[in-house]
């Protein structure tokens, strides 16, 4: 196991792709922290709810976790390199788990650069500005952890999509369609038969309840973290089955 991990450590290190990913999430946490203290009121900026949302701005990184989960499985069977690994690890299971944990691995450490983008914009731009920084009290440092938990539940469940679908662009594409659409459209459906609480099981309605944001209509934090788990946990389970099934000659 330790092995395959340090092997798709060794392509991660290696694609220049990855990089990109780190790059677009780095640029994006620093457009938006800018934007939130730019665009805020004066009196604003010393509240603790601002600087709470200072550090949400942190989740863009879970979208892009995602997508790196996903392509972290459909990648290999996409180019053709999923072979040779299956022939190296026959037990297929634990190709799946090295590419889990070494993908929600880097998604937290792209959050974690994300997170100290926001604090080395943050923090000089607020005292020069004469606001009072909150970033270390307990609630904010509780976004904070729950918020890198998030991008980690992200990345695990495109990892766990990428082992159902295999395609890379049928899964890229399929989820951004399934969460931008396909879901609420469900939620509309749900609403119109008086079915308005199932809609919070949906999967990326747990995960959006899961990053401690809370919402109208969501689960609260750790049944959100719960019933993403278990979304994860059923389609990593499906797709190591068709891993294991799949025929690579």
């Amino acid at each position: 196991m330790t092995a395959l991990a340090r092997s798709e450590w060794l392509k991660i290190r290696t694609v220049r792709s990855w990089w990109a990913y780190l790059a677009v999430i780095l640029l994006l946490s620093a457009i938006a922290v800018a934007g939130e203290i730019g665009s805020a009121e004066a009196a604003n900026r010393s509240e603790h709810g601002f600087q709470l949302g200072l550090v949400d701005t942190v989740g863009l990184a879970a979208l892009l976790a995602i997508i790196l989960g996903i392509t972290i499985v459909t990648a290999e069977f996409r180019h053709g390199t999923i072979t040779p690994a299956f022939l190296v690890a026959p037990r297929r299971e634990r190709v799946i788990a090295a590419k889990a944990v070494v993908g929600a691995a880097v998604a937290l450490g792209f959050a974690l650069l994300a997170l100290l983008v926001v604090v080395a914009i943050g923090v000089p731009w607020l005292e020069l500005v004469g606001a009072e920084v909150r970033l270390t009290d307990g609630e904010i440092l509780t976004r904070v952890a729950q918020t890198l938990l998030s991008a980690v539940l992200w990345a695990l469940m495109g990892v766990a999509i990428g082992a159902v679908v295999q395609s890379q662009v049928a899964a890229l594409v399929g989820t951004l369609l399934w969460i931008f659409l396909g879901e609420a459209l469900i939620v509309g459906v749900l609403g119109l038969v008086d079915a308005d609480g199932a809609s919070a099981y949906l999967p990326f309605r747990a995960l959006d309840a899961a990053d401690g944001t809370g919402g109208e209509g969501l689960h609260s934090y750790w049944p959100g973290v719960a019933v993403s788990l278990g979304w994860i946990a059923l389609l990593g389970a499906l797709g190591t089955e068709r891993a294991r099934r799949r025929d690579i000659t």
